[in-house]
């Protein structure tokens, strides 16, 4: 096996990204009772999409096609996990009947909202010129050339604007590691293909993200304090970048849809 994959030849850039969500962020994490709540944990999932500006004008269906989406996308982000301490804050969400005015008449036997809460993130700013390093939310962008991440994207239920920050990896290679490493950004277990020795892990859905785990036998980039873990979906069983690149970050199908 080669041990040594350099990714600027396959036409692939790595980028560390950093962001900070300039509104009250919400994803349903987890649902219990009438309370809906966001964890400090973005699925990498839902950075691709919002990164590539994927969307559907119509779609067809109730399931998702989250493979053959990926596939189409000309980024594919890590989860991303907080620098610092994140706060967040409970709204309440009451329905109101339209005739009355009142929240507590809704027919009886009937499917209609009631109260609820939402616990969602609390907005973030970078302070001042210099970056924070115990602020906004931290991951890794692998893109295919030319695609040129944003600097400004909507995430989250209620499409919250978040700021981006980039540093480009120069002369990326990735490099085939026997021993235990700890990368330095939460993982999704489905890009893993080598031995996962320890993890951390916080289920979001579509499946669970790993916060932090120590994997072995399995593909890495080094770049001063950066340890980054190679996904699955970049190799071809953990060999070669270029016949499987060819597919994952070819051009999003006619399905997509057009902006205006």
């Amino acid at each position: 096996m080669d041990g040594r994959l350099d990714l600027n030849t396959q036409g692939i850039r790595l980028y560390a990204g950093r962001f900070y969500n300039h509104d009250y962020l919400w994803f349903s994490s987890f649902e219990i009772s009438k309370t809906a709540a966001t964890l400090p944990l973005i699925h990498n999932y839902a950075l691709s999409y919002a990164i590539s500006g994927y969307s559907y004008g119509v779609y067809i269906g109730n399931t998702p096609r989250y493979t053959e989406d990926l596939n189409a996308m000309p980024a594919y982000a890590t989860p991303a996990r907080p620098q610092g301490t994140v706060a967040r804050t409970r709204f309440t969400q009451n329905a109101v009947n339209s005739r009355t005015l009142r929240t507590d008449d809704a027919p009886r036997g009937s499917n209609s909202p009631a109260l609820g809460w939402r616990l969602v993130l609390d907005p973030v700013w970078r302070a001042g010129a210099v970056q924070d390093e115990a602020a906004g939310f931290t991951f890794y962008l692998f893109a295919r050339e030319p695609f040129h991440p944003p600097a400004v994207i909507r995430l989250g239920k209620k499409g919250c604007p978040i700021r981006l920050e980039w540093e480009e990896m120069t002369s990326p290679v990735a490099v085939f590691i026997e021993t235990p490493v700890r990368p330095t950004h939460a993982l999704n277990p489905l890009d893993i293909q080598g031995e996962i020795l320890s993890y951390e892990p916080l289920s979001i859905p579509p499946h669970l993200v790993f916060r932090s785990a120590e994997i072995r036998k399995d593909w890495f980039i080094f770049s001063g304090a950066h340890r980054v873990h190679l996904p699955r979906r970049l190799t071809t069983t953990g060999q070669a970048l270029a016949s499987e690149c060819s597919t994952v970050m070819k051009e999003p199908e006619q399905r997509r849809s057009k902006k205006q």
